[in-house]
């Protein structure tokens, strides 16, 4: 009787050693080299910042979504492409001006782009405009709101007169154009309307439709029924000003769309998942999450019970604890951010909260679905040009990975602990069939002897 519990603890060990060995030789290492080198790429000058309805924007959709072919992640509803249409802010003739005009239209005064003033690119339903006292109120002596044949324009003054920031375009903002001046501007501009000259402002910008694309890879689950889990990124950012100076987005989100390009790797190297899991790089974030939006509209009888774990701005180099992004009516105590925050807890990782809608999970909160942001909420140098790639550290992304692959493997595969732990286990399965090797032998010699 002993010999055959034995040998079906043997038997048992066996399976679980051959089964760790074979998921341990097979997985994927995740490559932390290989996301900075995609960071890097991404965020190059060769892609001017892809500004969502650009050349270079398109461009790197078909990166991703080689990159997730070469994978072998499955196309979509037999496409990598989720195509949608949008307003995008798109570059016309002419050159910026702001310049102030006496009684007999004479410009006796003109302001230099980049330095005096520049484009806030929220919107540019209308480009150009011409005011004066008349047709123009100033408010708490920081912006002028003015009001042409029936557009509105906004022309604020900054603390700092470093006009490097540059807004996210959003087609439905309350004004028709944003202007941004140097505080010494705005005071001279001010003077000049007192004195009842008139000011005119041109940026050759208009927001045109454009065909963009989200990109989705996939792989399919045991259980076709189950709503799937979704792993997703964004890839645009807000291109380059009319000084062509450009705003690379290393962080923001070069570094989100490269995790999850590596992650892809790694957990498409595990095998068949119990749930099917699509890898997604939204576009148009930057626009106010019209991507995501567009695929949730469309899918969200589908994904009613999936888990979304979206990255965004994943790497930086200043001392920030990992946010986990939740909804605005999220809470500490919402489950999947509990489940999160305890791992963190238990791994000793720092992290804090932020609850807001600011990323691409909020367009599947809105729709009640589990989802949440990683993010190093670190806002020193996003949508700055200085947002590069040289600030990017490779600790962050190290600690990203350990919270976020151990709760996707959870939630899309069976036993689930035989991946996140396959080492451990083939040690441990080794020695006790050493062991059981042993008393098997021990026994049988006591048996011979009697």
């Amino acid at each position: 009787m002993k010999n055959k519990i034995l040998i079906f603890l043997l038997t048992f060990m066996c399976l679980l050693f051959l089964s760790s060995f074979h998921i341990y030789k097979h997985t994927h290492q995740f490559d932390y080299s290989s996301v900075i080198k995609n960071i890097n790429y991404i965020s190059s000058d060769t892609f001017k910042g892809r500004l969502p309805g650009t050349i270079e924007n398109d461009q790197i959709a078909h990166y991703i979504k080689n990159d997730f072919k070469d994978t072998g992640l499955k196309p979509f509803n037999k496409s990598y492409f989720q195509y949608f249409n949008t307003k995008c802010p798109v570059k016309v003739q002419g050159n910026p001006y702001l310049e102030v005009g006496d009684k007999n239209n004479n410009v006796i005064k003109k302001y230099i782009y980049g330095k005096d003033f520049k484009e806030d690119m929220l919107n540019f339903r209308n480009n150009k405009v011409s005011f004066s006292k008349e047709n123009s109120k100033l408010h708490e002596d920081e912006y002028l709101v003015v009001d042409s044949n029936g557009s509105n324009f906004l022309f604020y003054s900054l603390n700092k007169n470093e006009l490097g920031f540059r807004s996210s375009f959003i087609e439905d903002a309350p004004f028709d154009m944003y202007i941004m001046l140097s505080k010494k501007t705005f005071n001279d501009i001010k003077k000049y309307l007192d004195n009842n000259y008139s000011i005119s402002c041109y940026i050759p910008y208009i927001a045109k439709e454009k065909k963009l694309y989200n990109v989705i890879g996939y792989i399919p689950g045991i259980n076709k029924n189950a709503s799937p889990i979704i792993v997703s990124a964004h890839f645009d950012h807000i291109g380059m000003d009319l000084n062509n100076t450009i705003y690379n987005g290393a962080l923001d989100n070069a570094s989100g769309i490269s995790f999850i390009m590596e992650m892809s790797k790694y957990i498409h190297s595990l095998g068949k998942p119990y749930r099917s899991i699509l890898f997604i790089g939204f576009n148009a974030e930057e626009f106010g999450c019209i991507g995501s939006k567009y695929f949730v509209d469309k899918y969200k009888t589908i994904l009613k019970d999936s888990i979304v774990y979206n990255f965004d701005m994943i790497g930086t180099n200043n001392s920030i604890p990992l946010y986990i992004v939740g909804g605005k009516n999220d809470t500490d105590k919402t489950p999947l951010i509990h489940s999160v925050s305890y791992l963190c807890s238990k791994e000793k990782i720092p992290f804090n909260y932020v609850f807001s809608d600011s990323s691409d999970h909020s367009s599947f909160r809105n729709e009640n679905i589990k989802a949440i942001t990683f993010c190093d909420n670190d806002l020193s140098r996003i949508h700055t040009p200085n947002d590069k790639a040289y600030f990017i550290s490779q600790k962050p992304i190290e600690r990203c990975y350990k919270v976020a692959s151990h709760e996707i493997v959870k939630s899309a595969f069976l036993f689930s602990t035989l991946y996140l732990h396959c080492k451990i286990i083939m040690i441990i399965s080794l020695i006790f069939i050493i062991i059981l090797v042993i008393m098997l032998v021990y026994f049988k010699k006591q048996d011979t002897s009697k």
